[in-house]
């Protein structure tokens, strides 16, 4: 299990509710500071995962002081989604291969090598934590990192359809969840490897069951 999660330092200030704490009149925020702090953030959270991550320590790596944090985020949790939602590590590819299965594999592999990395399983389970106490900001982590994400995956799912590679009446939603379930549950909530050909097997299960009859049929003669 990964360590007490910590939502605030001892200190922190206790009145910050906007998720960024809005501006008032003063020097513009400077940009580079968001930059320093978000990267900052992100190798901690690698390094020593969600539960070794405080305001104190991103402070002392990005070189600025906690006001300066605090000024944008208003807690350590608002400032990890912020962090995941820019990083460039975590965005989804966006395949348009000209078919459902390479498309859905390319995806798959993405989430594979995330849920893989040493630092997923101790990322997640602190954040998941913090989130649960706090509605608002678990909208945001909804709304601005795993929507998209999702999205992206009923694009492709889309264009299968539209090709006739898919049967028009899938729940696009059920069929995200059986691709990114059996990975998160094995890799994040078991702690247990991915086999090295996860994201074929996981993207051919769904395609047996929801594929086109043509699809199935010329997988079958192909076969």
């Amino acid at each position: 299990m990964p360590p007490p999660s910590e939502t605030t330092d001892p200190q922190d200030p206790p009145d910050l509710h906007a998720d960024p704490a809005p501006r008032g009149p003063g020097r513009p925020r400077d940009a580079r500071h968001d930059e320093a702090i978000l990267a900052a953030t992100l190798d901690i959270l690698k390094d020593e995962g969600y539960g070794g991550l405080t305001i104190e320590r991103v402070a002392t790596r990005a070189g600025v002081g906690r006001p300066t944090i605090y000024r944008r985020w208003r807690s350590k949790a608002a400032l990890v989604v912020a962090a995941l939602v820019q990083s460039s590590r975590l965005a989804m590819p966006e395949p348009d291969t000209g078919s459902l299965r390479d498309d859905l594999i390319a995806l798959q592999r993405h989430q594979v090598e995330l849920m893989t990395g040493a630092d997923t399983r101790r990322v997640t389970a602190g954040l998941i934590a913090d989130l649960a106490t706090d509605p608002e900001l678990a909208e945001i982590y909804v709304t601005r990192y795993l929507s998209p994400r999702r999205e992206i995956v009923w694009d492709v799912l889309q264009r299968g359809a539209d090709r006739g590679e898919l049967e028009r009446d899938v729940d696009f939603a059920f069929v995200y969840d059986l691709l990114v379930g059996p990975l998160f549950m094995r890799a994040v909530v078991w702690g247990q490897p991915l086999a090295p050909d996860a994201a074929e097997r996981t993207t051919d299960v769904v395609l047996a069951a929801f594929a086109s009859k043509r699809t199935k049929r010329r997988s079958a003669s192909s076969g």
